[in-house]
């Protein structure tokens, strides 16, 4: 059987992808930081998602502004943490912006996603100046890693190595609002979207969930620039989440070795990254079946009981895609109300003005 071109890419960008992950756990394991290279690995892993996109021809580009949200993020969500409603507020507002953002430009929406769930994520784990700091140059440390090994395994291939020039990050922007400005008309997506993180995060908080920032990954991965694909990612999500962590649970109770986490991880993430690629033609249930797979086989590696993340996991999974279903339908709601009545104000001339 013939394997088409982008295929045979595909699978090489994501072998591309897996020597940084396995040298951070390699050393957190041999230096007993495992805990350690578990941060490290999160700040890695969204570059090995985004490998296969390019910004202005560059996924240089895109992946070193990932880093950079990254760890910006990451720092503010742990000094926000500490503070509940102020953790909420920027939630929401990262919410808002990452709603018109990607109403503009879908890989600029991308970027700023990871940026937002780095932010939901470390406001679970709070601290000081100095342990937000601290937090932030693990992530980046971890970006940075993946970045330069991709770099050096693929600089003679398909992999698009440019340069930041001068002032080309705002040039970008510029031109891309200027371009995209009859699209900024996302406002009732904006508004039923900060308003359901909110409440999603005060809901979490309220029942004393544990790891509720999936309530709020989810919230933002399902939300999306079409009404269709926004309504079916919920159940995708759901199901593939609840799958994912059903076969994880069975694995790892007749397997519970190390090295079969450790390899559990390698090849779901591997297929996760792969399928990442592929996504705009490809399921979105199988795909987040095996991201389910290789987060709850990470997570085991830093000795927490797996049952416990995968019951955490599903808690979150299903609070967040029911306040992520609310939002899109009252979205179309909304539009579908301003239509109408714009359709009757254009029938009357007085009431234009």
């Amino acid at each position: 059987m013939k394997v088409d071109a982008g295929l045979k890419h595909d699978l090489r960008l994501g072998l591309c992808c897996l020597p940084a992950l396995m040298l951070i756990f390699i050393g957190g394991f041999l230096l007993n930081h495992v805990a350690e290279a578990s941060v490290i690995a999160s700040g890695a892993l969204p570059l090995a998602f985004g490998a296969s996109k390019t910004w202005e021809g560059s996924s240089f580009k895109l992946l070193l502004a990932t880093v950079v949200g990254l760890g910006f993020s990451s720092w503010l969500g742990a000094m926000a943490g500490s503070v509940l409603p102020l953790y909420i507020s920027l939630a929401m507002i990262y919410t808002a912006a990452y709603a018109i953002i990607t109403g503009i430009d879908g890989t600029a929406g991308w970027v700023f996603l990871q940026a937002a769930i780095a932010f939901l994520v470390s406001g679970y784990f709070p601290g000081d100046m100095a342990h937000a700091t601290h937090r932030a140059l693990l992530i980046s440390i971890g970006g940075l890693v993946q970045l330069t090994i991709i770099c050096l395994l693929l600089s003679k291939g398909h992999f698009h190595l440019q340069w930041v020039s001068r002032f080309s990050l705002f040039s970008f922007l510029r031109q891309e609002t200027l371009k995209h400005r009859h699209k900024l008309h996302l406002r009732w997506s904006v508004l039923f979207g900060l308003l359901s993180m909110g409440m999603a995060l005060f809901t979490v908080e309220l029942y004393h969930l544990k790891n509720g920032y999936w309530t709020g990954m989810t919230l933002l991965l399902c939300l999306r620039n079409h009404y269709q694909e926004s309504l079916l990612r919920v159940p995708a999500r759901l199901f593939g989440t609840f799958l994912g962590c059903l076969s994880a649970g069975v694995l790892m109770y007749f397997f519970p070795q190390l090295a079969v986490l450790a390899c559990g991880f390698i090849v779901s993430g591997y297929v996760a990254f792969t399928l990442s690629y592929r996504l705009a033609t490809g399921s979105y249930f199988v795909f987040t079946f095996f991201v389910t797979l290789m987060v709850v086989f990470m997570i085991s590696l830093t000795g927490l009981a797996q049952g416990n993340v995968a019951a955490d996991r599903l808690t979150a999974t299903a609070i967040g895609g029911a306040y992520a279903l609310a939002a899109i339908l009252f979205t179309r709601l909304a539009t579908a109300l301003q239509i109408r009545l714009s359709d009757n104000k254009k029938s009357d001339p007085e009431s234009l003005y």
